[in-house]
């Protein structure tokens, strides 16, 4: 899923910094949370307000340019564009 992840930015025309480094980071906050990217998708609904500003991992969510929070939001749309199977 991660590397579909890659090619669906780099489809719509993300630069290829950023479609490997949207991917990774959701990687990294996947370790973090000790969840998979899987879990991730099935779970982004009640995931990814906890990073948006007045969530309680804000501070996680605004690291490098609010890089992690924009990751999960491109997340939210590759998955609604693509509905790439999320259970594996």
């Amino acid at each position: 899923m991660q590397k579909q992840f890659e090619q669906y930015l780099l489809a719509k025309n993300y630069s290829p910094l950023t479609s490997v480094d949207y991917p990774s980071r959701l990687d990294r906050l996947c370790r973090k949370e000790k969840i998979s990217y899987e879990h991730l998708a099935q779970h982004l609904p009640e995931i990814m307000p906890q990073y948006e500003k007045t969530g309680k991992k804000a501070s996680y969510g605004k690291r490098s340019h609010s890089s992690v929070i924009n990751a999960l939001r491109r997340f939210s749309e590759f998955l609604n564009e693509t509905n790439v199977e999320s259970a594996k």
